[in-house]
């Protein structure tokens, strides 16, 4: 009978390597925030040795979201009393 090697636990196993993050097929749709047709959405798949899992939603909307021109601060004034 050989010896069986000690048992780890699971905090200090090594992460797997053979793991691949892909973004599923790109959608376009209507931004409820700038009112335009440009918000894309992908969902998020991880690819695995046991198969494919959808792990979430990316979004972004080109209007909205970029880092280079945001919006500006919108303000509505209300009339009344």
């Amino acid at each position: 009978m050989t010896p069986q090697p000690p048992r780890r636990s699971a905090a200090v196993l090594p992460l797997p390597t053979d793991l691949s993050l892909h973004a599923g097929r790109l959608r376009t749709a209507w931004c409820d925030v700038c009112k335009a047709w440009t918000h894309l959405t992908a969902d998020l798949l991880l690819l695995a040795p046991e198969g494919v899992s959808t792990i979430g939603v990316w979004s972004w909307c080109e209007v909205c979201d970029d880092p280079d021109d945001p919006l500006p601060a919108r303000r509505t004034d209300r009339a009344g009393p």
